[in-house]
């Protein structure tokens, strides 16, 4: 097995009006929403049966936490290679760490010494013997200089390995830094655009995603609305971004959807279903009167019709026949509108031409 785990960006102490709480009160750990969504991501990407998600990970026996995805390889054999983000998750090392900035944070100085320092108290933590078996991983909208600048300073230097991808060695570990915002528009990569700060200037900018990577992004839909709504047992946690993390996900769904041809969106759905919401004159438009009732069984074509409703979808022939003694039981309106279509109906046939008589002998 492999394990995921996730750990919060921060931990703030904060108070319901917004301020530091005084010694002796109930912290709130405020979390980042970019980071589960992260998470979430990694997880359905990675090959099935090789990974299990682990929310946070504690590097002392004191409340330590890191702004850190850990992969941790646990199971001997070859992995299948993953299709998506191979950016990100192609050539793990036994341990990999992943350190991640969202779409609305940027690479510092810091973030190079202590991705070190993580690297190191976690050969400690983890009881690794050979640090060769680790690696890192930085996952960032862009490389900033001073990023570049802080990690020259530690005697390592990236090298350009593709499109948004950079490869170099932090001390003794092996270093990849993914840049999401070009890298996310390689094929098989698309679904970076969810961690890039075009998910929040421009949600519809989401490249076009391949069958597999739509599976993906469903997931990733239930996944941020659990973040707003947590299922029943679990604790709303406090989230940074979450506002925005749920906006961008959702206006990514109404141009998904819009780019789906209606086939598709009706694909699946019964007749009742297809039907709901829409007014008689709705559901007939551009059907011939044949047209209308046909492939339906009599239940499915009067599926949550009224019964005045129901009369007026019927066809002009049928409409003939019936009694004057019913329609006058209707409401007043839909007489009229009866009286209407027959009316117009039978201004349209044209006049019956009488057979002329032969003269009489």
């Amino acid at each position: 097995m492999v394990a995921l785990l996730l750990m919060p960006k921060a931990a703030r102490t904060t108070t319901k009006s917004g301020t530091r709480s005084p010694q002796g009160r109930r912290r709130a750990r405020v979390y980042t929403a970019w980071h589960p969504v992260l998470v979430a991501l990694l997880e359905h990407v990675l090959p099935a049966g090789w990974y299990q998600c682990i929310s946070e990970f504690q590097l002392a026996r004191e409340p330590l936490r890191v702004d850190l995805v850990i992969l941790r390889r646990r199971r001997r054999g070859a992995p299948p290679r993953p299709s998506l983000l191979t950016s990100v998750v192609g050539g793990l090392a036994e341990h990999t760490l992943v350190h991640f900035k969202g779409p609305t944070d940027e690479l510092e100085r810091d973030d190079a010494r202590m991705l070190l320092a993580y690297a190191l108290q976690y050969l400690v933590v983890a009881e690794i013997e050979a640090p060769s078996s680790v690696a890192l991983r930085v996952l960032a909208p862009r490389l900033t200089p001073r990023f570049v600048e802080a990690l020259r300073s530690l005697g390592c230097a990236l090298t350009p390995t593709g499109p948004g991808t950079h490869e170099g060695r932090l001390c003794v570990f092996p270093l990849r830094v993914v840049e999401t915002v070009p890298a996310n528009a390689r094929e098989g990569d698309h679904l970076l655009y969810t961690v890039t700060p075009g998910m929040v200037a421009d949600p519809g900018g989401i490249p076009a995603l391949s069958p597999a990577e739509i599976t993906v992004f469903w997931t990733l839909l239930e996944h941020v609305e659990q973040l707003r709504r947590p299922l029943p047992g679990q604790r709303k946690r406090h989230m940074k971004d979450e506002k925005r993390v749920v906006e961008s996900f959702e206006k990514v769904l109404t141009r998904l959807v819009a780019r789906v041809p209606p086939k598709q969106r009706l694909a699946g759905l019964a007749p009742e279903q297809l039907l709901a919401g829409l007014a008689p004159e709705q559901r007939l438009a551009g059907l011939a009167p044949e047209q209308r009732l046909a492939g339906l069984a009599p239940e499915q074509r009067l599926a949550g019709l009224s019964e005045a409703q129901a009369v007026l979808a019927l066809p002009d022939a049928v409409l003939r026949a019936l009694s004057a003694e019913y329609i006058e039981t209707l409401p007043r309106e839909t007489q009229a509108a009866i009286q209407k279509r027959l009316g117009a109906a039978s201004r349209r046939r044209p006049a019956r031409r009488r057979k002329p008589r032969s003269p009489s002998r």
